[in-house]
């Protein structure tokens, strides 16, 4: 196992075994205002982590709370690790609103043990298309760069992400979507149930339809 798969197993076990996700780690440790990184791993080493676990929450804090392997293509059988090509920096989206983070925190509690699952996956998403705007509806998320190119439905059994694929044919990975509150545009829906199905492959429909829609 890499570092990528194992840094992915640690985080969708995250919440169960800690009983805080990413996220309310992330917020955890900024609330206590280390100024020093050993410190910080202490802190999370009093929490229960051992000093692996702990040195590697405390350096994703320091990377803005971001995964640090996750966005990293997966290895090949053989040869060179490809390095992602630099991506211009973004104007970082607005902040929400308290509205907008009450019900995004509505849809999380739906999802259940998915939560950290969906983290993951808003999680590249965002290194995939920086400045992506993620913003909660009455029943679903929506993905926008500027224009609204994706879906996420958070159900207790499964993840659901609607794209605007257009006329692209439906496969074992695409069907027709049922998702509540998704626009007509959304043409095809993926069910994501492991982190493992988070990989160059789904992110390559995202970016598909977020080039469909926003050019």
């Amino acid at each position: 196992m890499d570092e990528r798969d194992e840094e992915r197993e640690f985080l969708v076990d995250l919440k169960a075994r800690s009983g805080r996700d990413l996220a309310e780690w992330m917020a955890a440790i900024t609330a206590q205002g280390f100024a020093d990184k050993n410190d910080a791993i202490d802190w999370l080493r009093a929490q229960g982590f051992p000093f692996a676990r702990a040195s590697w929450l405390e350096r994703i804090h320091n990377n803005g709370g971001r995964p640090i392997y996750l966005h990293q293509p997966e290895r090949a059988a053989s040869g060179p690790v490809a390095r992602p090509r630099p991506e211009k920096a973004a104007p970082p989206p607005p902040p929400p609103t308290p509205g907008e983070v009450a019900q995004l925190e509505k849809l999380l509690v739906a999802g259940k043990g998915y939560r950290p699952l969906y983290l993951l996956l808003e999680a590249q998403i965002r290194t995939a298309l920086p400045g992506v705007t993620v913003a909660p509806k009455a029943t679903c998320i929506s993905l926008a760069h500027p224009r609204e190119f994706a879906v996420v439905a958070l159900l207790a059994t499964e993840l659901r992400l609607g794209l605007d694929l257009g006329e692209r044919a439906l496969d074992a990975q695409l069907q027709k979507p049922r998702i509540r509150g998704a626009g007509p545009a959304i043409s095809h829906m993926a069910v994501i149930t492991d982190a493992r199905q988070v990989n160059a492959d789904l992110l390559s429909l995202i970016t598909t339809a977020n080039v469909r829609v926003n050019g």
